[in-house]
């Protein structure tokens, strides 16, 4: 194993850490606090469903496609100039999407800000690879996933809260504004507090390979995210085909420039090993039930039972004080427990989402049942996240980190969308279909609880096959030789 060189270093781990984590929370946060702003931005910006639906896109797209080439570049150019760089971005686009003036003006904000969070982001996952060991980093790592839970989990309470404080009328150009005092922190403590890592490979960028492979997670990631609201028109069925001889060409050449000498996105060796390909696939089971949950349970909560924003995030609550907990417990729990303690968290997760099948099966108004569900998923998750990247980043070298903190994070991205389709593809049928059967007013009272419980059947199946998947590894790594 070959140790990256620590250059210019001004400062410890934990320091750095507390910097990058910044970049940590501010990219998830915006990930997903847009959703409760969008109906006030259609009302000011006279935007269509479809303009809404591109607001969304617009981010996810880049940011997701990017995502390999930026750790790539991390690895060449250094690890903290790519991540000041992102914040610089990612703070001038939030701006920019703040002062918007049309939807076509936030459109094309949200796709630079996208691309400015995938620039900083492989470079927190890198960083923490390299700079922490051993239980120092289960640590790090719990921490890290206690940050993006609150982001992930709070962004809806925030979002609600600064939408209704309308402080000088701004409304919802606020959950854009709030990223700046964040990013200028980020960018003068990260100058001198985040300690400076990069490859010793040559400073050569596959510049090939970053356009073929930007080019193939487009291809799969924009009929994903828009698909369903548009009626999967034929160019975007074109799309997905497209995009599996896309991603041949792009592991061919890859393969090549390796066997050359070269210094590829990422080496197609990797997925020779088992506990990759197996953790890689665990991980995308993982965040495709993770992300759709929210958009199922936003749609009872908000449509179903008619709560506001700020209500509806206000039931997030406790879910995010859970995640937070079980983040913190999972360096604990994996050192009395090991591999079974990401097992552990799977199951826990199951369990929450069994208990919001049946509160749906049932009307979807047991709140308190409904909280009790969405704590256990809180739990689950916190456990589940920072071991899951350990687990996978201690299955390469130091030399690998960057391609592989790349790929985790657009699993991350890839795995969300693939999620959100075939849930929103099951919710919205289901809510038609019973909608279409039913008789009378009374009838259709519980269709968005029955919609929910159908529709959170995929998330029940996608964690216990990752359950599977983590067992399997779990066995694998227990067999001698």
């Amino acid at each position: 194993m070959t140790s990256l060189p620590l250059e210019t270093k001004k400062a410890g781990s934990w320091s750095s850490l507390a910097v990058l984590l910044v970049g940590n929370f501010v990219t998830i946060l915006d990930l997903f606090i847009i959703n409760v702003a969008l109906p006030d931005i259609q009302h000011e910006l006279h935007t269509s469903n479809a303009g809404l639906q591109l607001i969304i896109v617009a981010y996810e797209v880049p940011y997701g496609a990017l995502l390999l080439n930026a750790a790539r570049l991390g690895d060449l150019y250094g690890r903290r100039l790519l991540f000041l760089t992102g914040m610089a971005v990612f703070a001038l686009s939030s701006l920019a999407c703040a002062l918007a003036p049309s939807s076509w003006a936030l459109i094309a904000a949200r796709a630079v800000q996208g691309g400015g969070a995938a620039l900083l982001m492989p470079q927190v996952y890198t960083s923490l690879r390299l700079l922490f060991e051993g239980e120092e980093r289960r640590r790090a790592l719990a921490v890290m996933g206690a940050v993006q839970g609150v982001a992930g989990a709070a962004s809806q309470v925030i979002g609600g809260y600064l939408i209704a404080l309308d402080i000088g009328g701004l409304g919802w150009r606020l959950i854009f504004l709030v990223n700046l005092p964040i990013a200028l922190y980020a960018l003068i403590a990260g100058r001198w507090l985040i300690t400076e890592t990069r490859s010793p490979l040559p400073a050569k960028l596959d510049i090939g390979g970053a356009a073929m492979g930007a080019s193939t997670l487009t291809l799969v990631l924009l009929p994903l995210t828009m698909g369903r609201d548009n009626g999967w028109p034929w160019w975007m069925i074109a799309s997905i085909v497209l995009s599996i001889p896309a991603f041949a060409c792009f592991a061919c050449h890859e393969a090549r420039l390796a066997r050359r000498g070269g210094v590829p996105i990422i080496a197609m060796s990797l997925f020779g090993k088992e506990s990759f390909n197996l953790g890689i696939l665990a991980t995308f089971l993982f965040f495709s039930a993770i992300g759709s949950l929210s958009l199922s349970l936003t749609i009872l909560l908000q449509v179903g039972l008619g709560l506001s924003p700020l209500e509806a995030g206000m039931l997030f609550l406790p879910s995010t004080i859970a995640f937070f907990t079980g983040s913190l417990l999972s360096a604990p729990l994996a050192r009395k427990w090991g591999r079974w303690a990401p097992l552990a968290g799977m199951l826990v997760f199951a369990i929450g989402l069994a208990i919001a099948i049946v509160v749906g099966l049932d009307g979807g108004e047991d709140l308190k049942a409904l909280s009790l569900s969405l704590i256990l998923n809180g739990l689950g998750q916190g456990i589940v996240m920072p071991l899951l990247l350990d687990m996978i980043l201690s299955t390469v070298s130091n030399d690998e980190a960057g391609m592989v903190s790349g790929a985790f994070s657009t699993i991350q991205i890839v795995g969300a969308a693939f999620g959100v389709t075939i849930v929103g593809v099951i919710l919205f049928d289901t809510l038609c279909r019973i909608e279409t059967e039913a008789v009378s007013t009374l009838a259709t009272t519980g269709a968005y609880g029955a919609a929910f419980a159908i529709a959170t059947v995929y998330n029940f199946v996608a964690i216990v096959l990752g359950l599977a998947l983590l067992s399997w590894l779990h066995g694998a790594k227990r067999q001698p030789g």
